[in-house]
């Protein structure tokens, strides 16, 4: 993310290019891609205080939506399930509100 200030302390900031990965997207993905669901979530949790809200908010709902696109077979064998998506999903809905 790109951002300045002017002389009268507004701050302009650039959202980043399109298809530009997030921070830690790319271990997510490699953990995702190895069927390692239940590792990969729990990096994700690990990082709640270590990038900001906005950026965490929007690396779980990436997360999670690569995530219910396995069956629940293959969740369940890479330690994850649909009720687990769902769950944590819904506890993100919940900080909005």
């Amino acid at each position: 993310m790109i951002s300045g200030k002017n002389s009268s302390g507004t701050e302009i900031v650039f959202p980043k290019k399109q298809g530009e990965k997030l921070s830690y997207q790319v271990d997510l993905e490699m953990l995702i891609g190895q069927h390692q669901f239940a590792e990969a979530a729990d990096k994700l949790s690990r990082l709640v205080y270590a990038v900001p809200d906005a950026e965490y908010f929007s690396l779980s709902v990436w997360f999670y939506q690569q995530l219910n696109q396995f069956s629940e077979a293959t969740l369940m064998a890479g330690g994850f399930s649909k009720g687990q998506i769902m769950n944590r999903l819904e506890k993100l809905q919940d900080q909005l509100k």
